[in-house]
């Protein structure tokens, strides 16, 4: 049940009715069994393993203050069932790599492992109420104010990631308001176009990105990657104006993912609107951890470099994600530097302002853009790529 399917609607308008019906008390049972009942839909057997992830992280997290190795205990079981899943075979594949250049010759045994649906943001949203707990920063609650966080079908398979601590208290409050009513409606109303018109639209021009390369001309090449850039914004956005415009619906509230990343002057600002939840997250749950920005120009630099990699491989398992958000976090880092020296200047009169605001919005687009030669080749195929898109003309 994805949200562009018409079954999505038969699912989502009983669901809300049924919400706002049952007494306040009966709500978070709602949620919990609609989002049971949608996420089974489609998942299947691995909602048997989400369960048994939901049950250790509220069993691990119930005596964090008293008992601090179930903190360690309640991590490893999240990240490690999502390295299962996700990253096993490009462990393996990189390793049996690393031996054919060293003259250890073995052949890798690679599983054939579905990938769970939705199981980045169920880790993402378990390593943040198990953090917060440790923390003590989560709000008294019981097992089904928890199971109802979990399992709020709108923002489950492509967020927006929200917090327990602002998702909580929504609930009782939560009130099916004209406005709420309207607002819902168009936001789901504009994500389906940008998904279904703009992005689907743009396979066009996109689809030829991963087949045989000799049939590609130069112009090709950067004609596909200026339209990935913005199918990838439209997909994506599209489907988080479904989440936010669903969630309205319950009268809850959850955050904004896309905030106008493509007019943004530099890539801090433009990372702030692009995904801002995932980046929010890796802000507080890996750049802070790391030291944040209270260290020395180099560590912070360093800091930025390895919490935008993690960014980069959360969105795939595979080597070119990883350069992706390497990239990335080198960007950011020579922004931070150059944002702190005393190179820049600011122009004087509006139009010089504008001028300068305008140059760097294009530059910023642009640098994303090259970026997405990263992000959509592999490895392997990009020693052709990049020549023939940068100096290897045909």
């Amino acid at each position: 049940m994805i949200f562009n399917e018409i079954w999505y609607a038969f699912f989502l308008i009983p669901a809300v009715i049924l919400f706002h019906l049952v007494p306040v008390r009966w709500r978070p049972w709602v949620l919990v069994l609609a989002g049971t009942a949608f996420y089974g839909y489609y998942a299947r057997v691995f909602l048997v393993l989400i369960g048994v992830e939901i049950a250790f992280v509220w069993l691990l997290t119930r005596e964090l203050q008293e008992q601090k190795w179930m903190f360690g205990a309640a991590l490893a079981i999240t990240l490690g069932a999502l390295g299962y899943f996700k990253y096993r075979n490009m462990l393996v594949l990189t390793v049996a790599g690393v031996g054919d250049l060293v003259g250890w010759h073995y052949s890798p045994i690679v599983s054939r492992l579905v990938l769970p649906l939705a199981i980045s943001f169920f880790t993402f949203e378990f390593v943040h109420y198990i953090v917060d707990c440790r923390k003590g920063t989560i709000p008294k609650h019981n097992l089904v104010d928890f199971l109802a966080f979990v399992m709020f079908f709108p923002t489950m398979v492509s967020g927006p990631i929200k917090r327990f601590q602002d998702f909580q208290p929504r609930v009782a409050e939560a009130r099916l308001t004209a406005d709420n009513l309207g607002t819902g409606v168009v936001r789901i109303v504009v994500g389906l176009f940008r998904k279904m018109v703009i992005a689907d639209t743009l396979d066009y021009w996109t689809r030829h990105m991963t087949t045989d390369l000799t049939v590609m001309s130069t112009l090709g090449l950067w004609i596909a990657v200026f339209a990935f850039s913005i199918k990838i914004y439209m997909d994506f956005a599209g489907y988080s104006d479904i989440a936010i415009g669903s969630a309205l619906l319950f009268g809850i509230k959850v955050p904004e993912n896309f905030l106008q990343p493509f007019f943004k002057p530099n890539m801090a600002q433009f990372w702030r609107a692009w995904h801002a939840s995932l980046y929010k997250w890796i802000v507080d749950y890996v750049f802070i951890p790391l030291g944040g920005s209270r260290r020395r120009e180099r560590r912070v630099a360093l800091n930025t470099i390895a919490a935008m990699t993690v960014s980069g491989i959360w969105h795939g398992a595979a080597w070119n994600y990883v350069l992706w958000g390497l990239y990335h976090g080198v960007l950011l880092a020579g922004y931070r530097f150059f944002q702190r020296s005393r190179l820049p200047l600011q122009p004087k009169g509006l139009l010089g302002q504008r001028v300068v605001y305008l140059a760097s919005v294009a530059m910023t687009f642009l640098a994303f853009t090259v970026g997405l030669i990263i992000f959509g080749w592999p490895v392997s195929q990009l020693t052709v790529v990049i020549p023939r898109m940068f100096w290897d003309w045909r």
